[in-house]
C-alpha cells in the first residue's frame, strides 16, 4: 500500500487555506476531494501501523470507504487516480491477510478501472505491473487447484498448493508455477539442503516428509504413462547429492515408490510413481523446517480422513493437516502457526470449604467436577498423549486467581475447567460452556457471580481486571475451542432425556479465566438444582459419559487447528506423525 505524499502535502495546503478564509466559504468538490484524500491517508496511516495479524475486514473496509469518497466528491480531482490506486492496493494487501481469491480480483479490478478512467496517471505503469502480479495468482474458477501466497513477514506453515486430480486437465497452466514460500526472506544465499526423506501410509492416504534446512522455492508437475507426481526444489540440494538418491519403498494403494535425487546441480526432483490417481496437498512446518506432502485417495475431502491405521482407542482422529478457519472465516495466529496442543490443564472447580452447588439430595458440585475432571484427564493422557495438569486432584481449595497462574506457569495449551449449574427454577436443565469476555446479559452475569463468589479480589483490582479481559489475545480460539466442546457435550447427554437443552456458548467474566494466556472456556455440564440431572451426576457411569463428550470436544478443536497432539502410537511402535 502506498500514499502519495505530494497529494497529501497539497491536500493539507488547501485545507489549511480554506480554514484560514473568512468568512467561510461552501467547499468546491476539489476541495471537498481533496479534504477526503486527507483524511483517508490519515487512516492509511494508521491501518500501516497495526499489525495485519491483528487487522480486520471492518479497519480495511473503513479506509477503502474513505478513499472511494475521494471519487465520489469530485471524479475529475488530481486526487482520484492516487486514491483508486491505494483501494487497489488495500484489496491486495486484503487477498494476502484473508487468503481469499475475491479480493484480489477485487483488486484487479480495481487497478484496471483507475488505468482505464486516468490513462495519464503517473501510476497507471505501476498499476499494470501490480494488476499483472496478482494474476499469476488468480484461482482457477473452478477451485480445483488453489496456490496460496503470503506475504513476507507472514506465518510460514501456510497451506501452498492443494490439487485434485483433475486439475491438471483443468488448469494445466499453473502447473509447473514457480511456487515461492510465503515468507521469501526464508531462503538462503546458499542452497536449501534436503536432509532426509521419510514417510508414513494411512488407509486413504500416505505423508511424505522432507527435513531441510531451510526453505526453497518448488514447482510440481504430473506425467503419465506411467503416472508419476514429481517435484523440484529449486535452488536445492540433497545431502548426499554427489554420492546417492534417496528412495523409499512405500508399497501401498497409492504410491510404490519415492525417489529424491539431484535432477539438476542446483534442483533436487522429488519423484512419486503412483498406483491410482491422486488428490495432494503441500505445506512448510518449521522448528524444525519440513516440507509435508500429504497424498490422498482422489476425491477424499481433507475432513474425511482418518487414521484407521492407528489404534488410538474408539476415538480415531483426522490425519494432520493444514488448520481451518475460525468461525468469523479468519486463520488466527494460532492457526496460521500450526500449533500443537501438547499441555492442557484441567480445573475441578470449587474445592474444599467452597462446595459450589449443592442438590436436594446432597449432591456436592466440588465432588462431581473432580471425578470428572480425573476420568478426562486418563482420556487425554492415554490417547492424545497428552500432559495433563490438575488445579487439584483432591478435596483442597484454590483461589480462583491462583487457577489460570497455574496454567501459564505451566506453559499450558489449554485450560478447561468443569463445574455444574444452578438456577432459582428447578426446571431448568441443559448445558452450556463460556469463554472470557464482557456481557450485559443477565443470566450470563448471574453465573459468573455465583462461580467468583470464592474470589479474593478488592474494588481498587477492577481496572487491571478489565484490562486482562480486554485485550485477551485468546478470545476468538477460546470460543472456537467453546464451540467444540459445547458441540459434543450436548450431543452426548441430551441422549437422557429430551428435556436437556442446547443453552448455547456464552461468555462472561470468570476469574479463573481472567489471565489465562491460552484458549480458556469454563463448561457447565448440568443444574443440580434439578433433581433430574442430580441423579445423573450422582452416578459413576453418566460421570464418565461426561468426560468421554469433554474429551471428544477437546479432540475435535484440536483437529481444528490440523495438527495431533505430540506422538501417536501405531501397530509396529511409535510413528511421528510430522
Amino acid at each position: 500500500m502506498t500514499v502519495n505524499r505530494t497529494k497529501i502535502i497539497q491536500a493539507q495546503v488547501l485545507v489549511a487555506t480554506l480554514l484560514l478564509a473568512a468568512p467561510v466559504l461552501a467547499l468546491s468538490k476539489e476541495e471537498q476531494a481533496a479534504n477526503h484524500y486527507l483524511k483517508a491517508a490519515q487512516l492509511l496511516d494508521d491501518l500501516q501501523q497495526v499489525p495485519e495479524l491483528e487487522l480486520g475486514l471492518e479497519q480495511y473496509r473503513l479506509v477503502i470507504d474513505a478513499f472511494a469518497s475521494v471519487y465520489k466528491a469530485d471524479p475529475a480531482s488530481d486526487h482520484c487516480d492516487d486514491a483508486l490506486f491505494n483501494i487497489s492496493e488495500i484489496y491486495s494487501s486484503m487477498a494476502e491477510r484473508f487468503m481469499e481469491d475475491k479480493y484480489r480480483k477485487t483488486a484487479i479490478e480495481s487497478y484496471a478501472y483507475m488505468i482505464r478512467e486516468y490513462p495519464q496517471s503517473k501510476l497507471r505503469q505501476r498499476a499494470l505491473d501490480n494488476a499483472g502480479k496478482l494474476r499469476n495468482f488468480v484461482y482457477p474458477s473452478d477451485s480445483a487447484l488453489t496456490i496460496l501466497a503470503s506475504s513476507p513477514g507472514a506465518p510460514r506453515n501456510q497451506l501452498l498448493v492443494s490439487m485434485t486430480s483433475d486439475a491438471f486437465t483443468k488448469a494445466s497452466s499453473l502447473a509447473g508455477t514457480v511456487i515461492q514460500p510465503p515468507n521469501r526472506s526464508q531462503i538462503g544465499r546458499t542452497p536449501a539442503t534436503i536432509a532426509r526423506l521419510r514417510h508414513h501410509s494411512y488407509t486413504n492416504g500416505t505423508r511424505i516428509v522432507l527435513d531441510m534446512n531451510q526453505h526453497a522455492a518448488v514447482m510440481f508437475n504430473k506425467l503419465k504413462n506411467p503416472q508419476r507426481l514429481y517435484i523440484d526444489f529449486l535452488a536445492s540440494q540433497t545431502s548426499s547429492h554427489n554420492t546417492k538418491s534417496f528412495d523409499l519403498q512405500i508399497h501401498d494403494n497409492l504410491i510404490s515408490t519415492a525417489k529424491l535425487a539431484q535432477n539438476r546441480h542446483n534442483k533436487a526432483r522429488l519423484v512419486l510413481n503412483l498406483n491410482q490417481a491422486i488428490d495432494f496437498d503441500m505445506f512448510w512446518l518449521d522448528n524444525p523446517i519440513r516440507l509435508v506432502l500429504d497424498v490422498r485417495v482422489s476425491g477424499t475431502p481433507q475432513a474425511a480422513r482418518t487414521i484407521q491405521a492407528l489404534k488410538m482407542g474408539s476415538s480415531p482422529l483426522p490425519a494432520p493437516q493444514a488448520a481451518s478457519a475460525t468461525a468469523t472465516g479468519r486463520l488466527s495466529l494460532t492457526r496460521a502457526l500450526g500449533l500443537k496442543l501438547d499441555r492442557i490443564v484441567i480445573d475441578a472447580g470449587h474445592g474444599g470449604h467452597d462446595t459450589g452447588s449443592i442438590g436436594s439430595g446432597g449432591t456436592r458440585e466440588k465432588d462431581v467436577v473432580l471425578d470428572i475432571a480425573r476420568k478426562l484427564g486418563e482420556r487425554l493422557e492415554k490417547e492424545l498423549k497428552a500432559e495433563v495438569i490438575y488445579t487439584r486432584k483432591s478435596d483442597v481449595f484454590i483461589p480462583l486467581e491462583d487457577r489460570p497462574k497455574i496454567a501459564n506457569i505451566r506453559q499450558a495449551d489449554l485450560l478447561i475447567s468443569i463445574h455444574c449449574n444452578s438456577a432459582e427454577d428447578s426446571r431448568v436443565r441443559g448445558v452450556e460452556t463460556y469463554y472470557l469476555n464482557f456481557t450485559k446479559d443477565a443470566w450470563e452475569l448471574s453465573v459468573a457471580s455465583r462461580e467468583n463468589a470464592a474470589a479474593n479480589r478488592s474494588i481498587h483490582e477492577l481496572e487491571d481486571l478489565v484490562e486482562k479481559i480486554a485485550l485477551e489475545e485468546k478470545i476468538e480460539e477460546s470460543q472456537e475451542f467453546a464451540s467444540s466442546v459445547q458441540k459434543q457435550l450436548y450431543a452426548g447427554i441430551s441422549g437422557h432425556s429430551a428435556s436437556i437443552r442446547d443453552r448455547g456458548i456464552r461468555k462472561a467474566p470468570f476469574m479463573v479465566l481472567i489471565g489465562a494466556e491460552m484458549p480458556a472456556i469454563l463448561a457447565e455440564i448440568g443444574f443440580l438444582s434439578n433433581r433430574a440431572d442430580e441423579l445423573l451426576l450422582e452416578q459413576s457411569s453418566f460421570r464418565e459419559e461426561v468426560a468421554d463428550h469433554l474429551f471428544k470436544g477437546i479432540a475435535a478443536y484440536a483437529n481444528s487447528l490440523g495438527v495431533l497432539t505430540m506422538q501417536q502410537t501405531s501397530q509396529s511402535g511409535s510413528a511421528q506423525l510430522n
